[in-house]
């Protein structure tokens, strides 16, 4: 299977996995990002609130998976990163271009609402908010962040809700904890 296709088919698992994830009580927001978690391979490191639940996956091209409090019994912000190999390096808005042409296939209601180039920890990235439908989940807003680093693409989700209250809660700190992301 070819690499950008085992993408698509990772974030549409993932997605799912990650929107269908059970919460606990509030209380992180002012949280500073206390947890620094570790690829098992060595290959990146980020910063996570404390009250957070992470799980780290040796083996696959998930690497992480973190979920977030959730308010009121619902769904609260999840991360996860997706790491795989690249045929050849390509600049971060390659790969997220590669990469978009699954998603939008793939993701029902996939609409884009911005998009561009970033500069990330001094590091060449590309970032695309979206919203879509999963199936029989609530609607998502999602913050996708592409990293290259040689022959490895990465890529970073945050995901919330797709509610005003939601997006307004917890997409800065989906962006806060996306902005600690560093490849080792």
């Amino acid at each position: 299977m070819r690499p950008l296709v085992r993408v698509h088919y990772a974030l549409v698992a993932v997605v799912c996995l990650v929107a269908a994830g059970t919460g606990m009580g509030r209380g992180w927001a002012q949280s500073p990002l206390a947890q620094i978690v570790t690829d098992p391979h060595g290959r990146f490191a980020m910063a996570f609130p404390a009250s957070w639940q992470i799980a780290t996956k040796p083996e696959g091209m998930v690497a992480l998976l973190a979920a977030g409090p959730a308010e009121g019994g619902g769904h609260g912000p999840r991360v996860n990163v997706v790491v795989e190999p690249l045929p050849e390096p390509m600049a971060p808005g390659a790969y997220a271009a590669q990469a978009e042409r699954l998603v939008a296939v793939a993701f029902h209601g996939y609409t884009v609402v911005q998009q561009g180039d970033a500069t990330i920890a001094g590091r060449p990235a590309y970032y695309r908010y979206f919203t879509w439908e999963p199936n029989n989940l609530p609607p998502l807003y999602q913050l996708q962040v592409y990293f290259t680093s040689a022959r490895l693409g990465f890529v970073l989700t945050g995901s919330t809700t797709n509610d005003p209250d939601s997006v307004r809660r917890d997409m800065p700190l989906i962006v806060q904890i996306l902005s600690t992301f560093r490849v080792l």
